[in-house]
This record gives C-alpha cells, structure tokens and sequence, in this order.
C-alpha cells in the first residue's frame, strides 16, 4: 500500500532550469501513464454520503461525514481501526474512528480517539505496567488526527471490566481493553460495568 508521495523540489530557478535542460538531453518527458493515475485515484479515501456539518472558516474549512470509502471498503464513526506505522519496527496504532473529516482541497482525514500498546504508555516512576494477555491494549482520552488513507482494515476490540473474565482469543479473536490510560497523570484506570456496556 502506498502512503506518501515523495516529490523533488527545487530550491532556486537555477536548479530547475539545469533540471530542464538535462531532461531535454536525455530525452523527452513522456507524461504519466492513465492506468497510474486512474490506479491512484481509486486508492485514494473518498467520503460517503451526505455532509453532517462543517467547521472551520477560509482555508481551514473542512466537511463533516458518517462514512468514507477506501480500498473496497467503507468506514464508519465507532469503527475500530489499524493504522500504518510510518516505520516498519512499530506497530501499528489503533484508533476507534471519532470523525471524518475533508479538507478544502480535497484530503479525507481521520480523527482516532487512540489505544496505547502496553510498552508504548509511560508509567509514573518508571517500570513497565503488567499486563495479563498479549491482546491488551488501554484505552485514552487522547485524539490523533490522519489522513484517511493511513487506515490499514478494520479490527475488533473487547472491552472488559476488571471484574469479568477474560474471554477466550479462538471464540472471540480481536484485542481487548481492562483500563484506560491517562497519559497526562501516566496513570491507569480500571474500567467497570458502567464505563462501556
């Protein structure tokens, strides 16, 4: 999957005049094939259905919606998601999709309300928090905010009180969720039967 487009820039006129003329020795410039262009905008997230709203004003404009479409498939507010890790030795993050944004020039964004990896949260005086199931995660406050097209696929995520039992990985696969973490205080929460049903 193809995240990020990279594009050299040129710093001064004099540079890119040099850029041009060593093109025309070389050859003539052939423009982007349309498989390639058609290819990369089926790819890139579209939203769906009707604006909910917008916010913002000039250039921070930006439409509000339910749902956005990309690679095949349709995403929604609640949705819990992987999203690519901008490096191959992380993991990726997981988000439970809060809005759906585009931007005036047309750019699908995703705001996450975020999961941490129990390595990933820091723990008040150091050490690392215990945890009892390779599946954990914890659940935070904290928003992030990416482009749509950073969501991987959907997953599934079981929240459960501290005081239920863990349920079985075969029956119910997916990651679950005992605590919120609050990265501000580093501390961790034990969720109950009233904080998520």
């Amino acid at each position: 999957m193809r995240l990020r487009k990279f594009a050299q820039i040129s710093t001064s006129e004099e540079e890119e005049e040099e850029e041009m003329s060593n093109e025309h020795e070389e050859g003539e410039i052939l423009p982007p094939e349309e498989d390639e262009d058609e290819e990369a905008s089926l790819e890139d997230p579209k939203p769906v259905g009707k604006r909910v709203r917008f916010s913002g004003e000039g250039s921070e404009k930006k439409s509000h919606y339910k749902f956005f479409e990309f690679s095949g498939n349709r995403y929604t507010i609640e949705d819990p998601v992987l999203l690519a890790p901008e490096t191959k030795e992380q993991k990726p993050d997981i988000v439970i999709i809060k809005d759906i944004t585009q931007t005036i020039d047309g750019m699908v964004m995703v705001t996450g309300q975020l999961f941490y990896h129990p390595e990933d949260a820091k723990k008040k005086g150091g050490g690392n928090w215990q945890i009892r199931d390779t599946r954990e995660l914890f659940y935070s406050t904290r928003h992030i905010e990416v482009p749509a097209k950073c969501v991987m696929h959907k997953c599934v995520v079981h929240f459960i009180p501290a005081n239920k039992q863990l349920p079985d990985c075969r029956e119910h696969p997916g990651f679950i969720v005992r605590q919120i973490y609050d990265a501000v205080e580093q501390k961790l929460w034990k969720i109950t039967d009233k904080d998520h049903n």
